[in-house]
């Protein structure tokens, strides 16, 4: 199969380089690193065992104009570049292709069904701890599970066809039935470790062993299960527990807002709080931990992004 990585970062780099050692032809857009994997290749270091794509069989390109229709496209950069990245994607995708939205935030999918008629778009949840180590660099320290979940419930053959696809690259894969109930589930993990790792300039680790930082993750967790619910969503108690004690296994670790944060670049501040807190709010619940979370992370981002 022929696949598109919209984006070479941690995640792009990850995922597109498991795909290609799955023996896919794997395309990757990128623009600021494009000159470095150009010439080097892309590495991974992994605790699941090391892996890399030297330069001469990298596909790599720098405008998506030049890139050839693919079967499946992922799109893997920041939401924040929504506005310049979901436009291009045409070029890039066959009709009737299949579109992997492996962003964090809500309601990104719906935006794309409004460009893109024709292809087929589903969630792709990562839940991995991977950074940046340095240009064509990628670390990945834990995890790396896949949540699938089709925008349509009733795209339920290429579901399939997406889940295997993953499984044989060696990934661990789960589907949910539709996008609205797999982005409330990964909410419950977001909202509270990334707002909180920038506004109390904290680790998974620093959170995880503070009894008041777990009070303010849990109250959090439990605001996005209500809201979850109001909006037909239902997600069990007991996800709260597992969510709160992933991070205790965890090797120190800064969620990807906050190494955002501290670059000083743009924050997914309206992808992963404001949509949903207006999605939530027109089905009549509001959801105010949120949206304070999110005004304290505007008045930060406020002062460094002048």
């Amino acid at each position: 199969m022929d696949v598109a990585i919209i984006g070479a970062g941690a995640i792009g780099g990850y995922y597109g380089a498991r795909l290609a050692h799955g023996g896919h032809t794997v395309h990757f857009l990128a623009h600021s690193e494009y000159d470095h994997l150009k010439a080097h290749g892309l590495r991974v270091d992994s605790v699941e065992g090391d892996f890399s794509i030297p330069a001469n069989e990298l596909h790599v390109y720098n405008d998506v104009v030049d890139m050839p229709p693919c079967d499946l496209v992922c799109v893997a950069t920041k939401a924040t570049a929504n506005d310049d990245v979901l436009p291009i994607l045409w070029p890039v995708m066959k009709p009737d292709g299949v579109l992997l939205v492996m962003q964090n935030g809500f309601g990104i999918e719906q935006q794309l069904a409004a460009r893109h008629a024709r292809v087929h778009i589903f969630s792709g949840l990562c839940f991995i701890c991977a950074f940046r180590e340095g240009p064509g660099h990628v670390r990945h320290t834990a995890y790396g599970a896949i949540t699938l979940a089709p925008l349509n419930p009733d795209d339920q053959v290429r579901l399939g066809q997406l889940e295997h696809l993953l499984t044989a690259a060696g990934l661990e894969v789960s589907t949910q039935p539709d996008v609205v109930t797999a982005r409330f589930r990964k909410l419950v993990w977001n909202i509270p470790f990334n707002g909180l790792s920038v506004v109390l300039d904290a680790t998974t680790k620093d959170l995880a062993e503070s009894p008041a930082a777990d009070r303010l993750v849990r109250a959090l967790m439990a605001e996005v299960v209500e809201a979850a619910a109001a909006c037909g969503v239902t997600i069990d108690a007991g996800f709260i527990d597992e969510m709160a004690g992933s991070v205790a296994g965890m090797a120190e670790y800064s969620p990807s807002m906050r190494l955002d944060y501290l670059a000083h670049r743009p924050l997914e501040i309206d992808a992963l709080y404001r949509n949903v807190a207006a999605y939530a709010k027109d089905h009549g619940y509001t959801m105010a931990r949120t949206e304070q979370l999110a005004d304290e992370l505007d008045y930060l981002q406020a002062r460094y992004l002048v």
